[in-house]
């Protein structure tokens, strides 16, 4: 099992929790820990894949055809601003946990449980305001779930290992990915379905991943002077300057995101509206671009994350990578047939997967707090990611409204403006002067 790591002591009345010394970095990468963090992984990515690939913008094509855009941007985008609010709490609160389950595992057993409510919710929508009501709830459960999940990395796995095991979470990323778009487009037609079978991943691993990992355990005295509303709220203050290091990495990774955001959002209307797929061929379609897309990400997860920790060049592998997105971007936005769309699908995927990866070990490389704030800072880096996906579908809607008065196209536009913003995000890892 993984190690335990003890917190030390806070002082008394402190107000806020503090440790005497950075708290020790386990020093073995254990196999069954190993196994709880991918099963986590993918048990993550079935629904939150399959919900933005597939099942949402059919469902909400089926209940508003005409209206269909403004919709999935709306519900996108506000299901990104319930995670953005929820997943930093959660984070925080996990790190002043005292149940007897230990730190991180109530939240992904709380999490996990109303993420599957929320999924359910959405199956048995009858319009778009129910839907919309369980794209919300589903969100907090992820946000809940993610506070605890977060942090078991910077907790539980060293350094040197770091960026192997965010490559192989990339690899589950793509593995579950690639599950929700062979098996998802299989009960195209069936709201229930669409739903439903993404959300059993989700609640198998949950329950899983909880029995598998040794949580870390604070008690009561070990939190003394922390349990009121002004320590809890003292937590969220971060001064951007005394943290420079964190500070350009979460906005270079939430730059880039937003482009990856841009250049997926309207995936599945590019294809029947521009390249004009048939309904009858769209399933299969939808699958092989998935399969193809997640497939080179895999790939690139697995490549980039090795070329990472063999060669020490996260830096350099952060602006290679998000240029390839650009890159990508550009080739689909032009593509004139289906093949040319795929080919730029893949370099997208190369890019994203050697990205995500990549970026987020040299996150953790310059993680403040040396390990006793691991759940704060693990969940104001999930900002980086829900923020973008937040503001990405409205951004995504005024650029397509745009674009549609330029030569290029609306949808088109959508995807070059994606393909500059990552590379802008990309460029900001210079600034970073404590990872290599």
């Amino acid at each position: 099992m993984s190690e335990i790591l003890d917190p030390v002591t806070a002082p008394p009345h402190s107000g806020v929790l503090v440790t005497e010394s950075p708290l020790p970095s386990p020093e073995r990468l254990s196999p069954v820990l190993v196994a709880a963090l991918l099963l986590s992984q993918f048990g993550l990515a079935v629904p939150v894949v399959g919900m933005f690939a597939v099942s949402l913008p059919t469902t909400v094509a089926g209940l508003d055809p005409t209206g269909k855009a403004t919709s999935l941007s709306l519900i996108m985008g506000l299901h990104a601003v319930v995670g953005i609010l929820v997943s930093p709490i959660a984070g925080v609160l996990s790190d002043r946990c005292t149940s007897r389950l230990g730190m991180r595992r109530p939240f992904l057993l709380v999490g996990g449980a109303v993420g599957v409510g929320g999924m359910f919710l959405m199956a048995a929508a009858p319009n778009l305001q129910v839907l919309l009501a369980g794209a919300l709830l589903s969100s907090a459960g992820s946000g809940i779930y993610a506070g605890g999940n977060a942090a078991l990395i910077p907790d539980q796995v060293p350094e040197r290992h770091r960026g192997k095991m965010m490559g192989m979470n990339q690899v589950m990323l793509g593995l579950g990915g690639l599950t929700a778009s062979i098996v998802i487009p299989m009960f195209l037609g069936n709201q229930f379905l669409v739903f439903a079978v993404p959300a059993s991943f989700m609640g198998v691993a949950t329950l899983a991943v909880t029995l598998l990992i040794k949580d870390r355990r604070l008690t009561s005295d070990q939190l003394e002077g922390t349990q009121d509303l002004r320590g809890l709220l003292a937590q969220f203050k971060v001064n951007p300057k005394e943290v420079p290091d964190y500070s350009w990495a979460w906005t270079g990774k939430a730059i880039t995101t937003l482009g990856t955001v841009l250049t997926g959002v309207y995936g599945i209307y590019f294809l029947t509206d521009v390249l004009a797929i048939k309904p009858e061929n769209l399933g299969a379609v939808i699958t092989l671009t998935s399969i193809l897309g997640l497939g080179t990400s895999i790939g690139g997860a697995v490549l980039g994350s090795w070329i990472s920790d063999r060669f020490k060049i996260r830096k350099n592998m952060v602006l290679y990578t998000s240029a390839l997105i650009a890159v990508g971007a550009i080739v689909s936005a032009f593509s004139p047939n289906l093949t040319v769309y795929i080919i730029g699908m893949v370099i997208m995927g190369i890019g994203a997967g050697a990205y995500f990866p990549v970026d987020g070990a040299l996150m953790i490389d310059v993680l403040p707090g040396h390990g006793k704030d691991s759940g704060k800072f693990m969940g104001l880096m999930t900002l980086a990611d829900q923020v973008p996906r937040s503001v990405g579908p409205f951004l995504a809607a005024g650029v397509l409204s745009a674009g549609y008065w330029l030569p290029t196209g609306g949808y088109q536009t959508v995807f070059l403006a994606g393909g500059v913003i990552a590379i802008v995000g990309g460029l900001l890892v210079r600034k970073v002067k404590g990872s290599h």
